[in-house]
């Protein structure tokens, strides 16, 4: 179960930003997030959470291992070697181990007991970034932090601990040992938050259940309409959950203090696939482009090689995401569609750009289609479906009327709306009348924190998408 949402609004974090402004010294503050960080997890893994602490020492002593032994190259391959198999033996022992064995079973006949283990929620993120901290200070792009509790908090902060952002040390490294809080800096912060609440409440809970309808439908019983409904819904749903919570720890960080990276950059208004890459979890990108692209060789090593080194960063990509085949299917097909667009630059063909955003938006759909479904089967019969499913009777509108209820309808293009950076060009526009653009931002504010209070009454919440991740 994740932390309860109602807890965490009104008694969770009310509790912990009070204490917080009340202590006066800045490691007080730090041992406080690191207590309430671990309070946070613990709600959801009372067992999970000695796994997180244990998994941050080791990559602490590692990492001061590595920098202690700066003349001795040896044994700073040894240790880098050693922080690789732990971190990825972690994801593999908790999240592919059952995985693996269906593999083996499925492709050799045999009966191998499947590993019964319950992946640790956000494990892929912590790990993420308590490796890429110390692959960092064996790349000398940082120095080994000398406190363990500086690097417990960079880990384990319940703002981003779940879903992200993959945050470098360097991103908050001075503001680890002091912040300044204002009270405009405190309100901004609030009020991102609270526009993440909204996406994540209001939009991707709301088409959630009309994706979750579609999708439990069996894929030879679907025709066209009800394939497309389910794909575009899942389309924004994905968006607005991952989007939203990225919004919210860059609220809750600004909040305490820390400056939290944007993770999303409006996807859905990119030209090309390769553009879409750049605006969809950016950190997530980040991370494989220094740790496992560059260190390949990049593009720095002809054509070939460039294209197998990109392919490969989107097969572990795809697999970063889940213990399925259709995780990796799904990143091998956007891996093929940066290669193909890599080839088509150097051809220099020139398409219209309304072209190119209705194919980016076509293909990016169809592979949410592949991310969503629960094997490859599926995924081939909705998207069958949604090309040649064109045999429509009465029932199929009816039953699409019953699930795309005015609210529905209205949260569908409020989505459209919120996926573009409308609401962004609308106060740069307003720049010239601060006193007006800053009623808007509060007035805004309090409507969506109302609507975010209406929803939870309604009990309109499920747990995110990437968690699980």
């Amino acid at each position: 179960m994740e932390f309860a949402l109602a807890t965490f609004l009104f008694i969770f974090l009310p509790a912990v930003f009070l204490l917080y402004l009340a202590l006066p010294w800045a490691k007080l503050r730090n041992w406080l997030l690191i207590a309430a960080s671990l309070v946070f997890y613990a709600w959801g893994e009372p067992l999970y959470v000695v796994l997180m602490v244990v998994s941050v020492t080791v990559n602490y002593l590692i990492a001061r291992g590595i920098e202690k032994n700066e003349e001795n190259s040896g044994r700073q391959k040894a240790l880098t070697v050693i922080a690789v198999i732990f971190n990825i033996g972690l994801l593999a022992g908790f999240k592919y181990s059952a995985f693996a064995v269906q593999t083996v079973n499925s492709l050799t006949g045999a009966a191998l007991p499947v590993p019964q283990v319950k992946s640790p929620l956000g494990i892929s993120f912590f790990t993420f970034q308590a490796l890429g901290y110390v692959l960092d200070v064996r790349a000398r792009c940082i120095k080994a932090e000398r406190s363990f509790s500086k690097v417990l908090l960079y880990i384990s902060f319940f703002a981003q601990l779940l879903q992200g952002p993959i945050l470098k040390y360097t991103d908050i490294e001075s503001e680890l040992g002091e912040r300044k809080l204002t009270a405009e800096g405190v309100a901004e912060g609030l009020r991102i938050f609270i526009i993440g609440l909204a996406m994540k409440l209001v939009i991707a809970n709301t088409l959630g259940k009309v994706t979750a309808s579609i999708f439990a439908i069996p894929a030879a019983a679907l025709n066209a309409p009800y394939a497309w409904a389910g794909a575009i819904c899942f389309l924004f749903q994905i968006y607005f959950d991952f989007a939203g919570y990225s919004q919210m720890a860059i609220g809750l960080g600004q909040m305490f203090g820390f400056t939290i990276p944007r993770n999303f950059n409006y996807p859905y208004i990119s030209y090309s696939m390769t553009d879409f890459w750049r605006r969809w979890h950016i950190t997530l990108s980040r991370w494989f482009r220094e740790h496992v692209y560059i260190p390949m060789g990049g593009n720095r090593r002809g054509a070939l090689r460039t294209g197998l080194n990109k392919l490969t960063v989107f097969l572990l990509t795809g697999l970063w995401h889940g213990a399925n085949w259709t995780f990796v299917v799904w990143g091998a097909y956007n891996g093929a569609f940066l290669l193909g667009e890599n080839y088509a630059k150097k051809a220099k063909l020139r398409i219209p750009k309304p072209i190119t955003w209705v194919y980016t938006m076509l293909f990016v759909t169809i592979g949410f289609v592949i991310f969503n479904s629960p094997d490859m089967g599926y995924a081939c019969g909705m998207i069958k479906a949604m090309f040649t499913g064109f045999k429509v009777g009465a029932d199929t509108w009816a039953g699409l009327s019953r699930l795309f209820s005015p609210m529905v309808i209205v949260t569908l293009v409020a989505a459209a709306v919120g996926a573009t950076p409308a609401a962004k060009l609308l106060f740069a526009k307003l720049s010239g009348k601060p006193r007006l653009a800053l009623a808007l931002r509060l007035c805004s504010a309090v409507l969506l924190f109302a609507l975010c209070l209406f929803y939870v009454a309604l009990g309109n919440y499920n747990p995110s998408i990437y968690t699980q991740f």
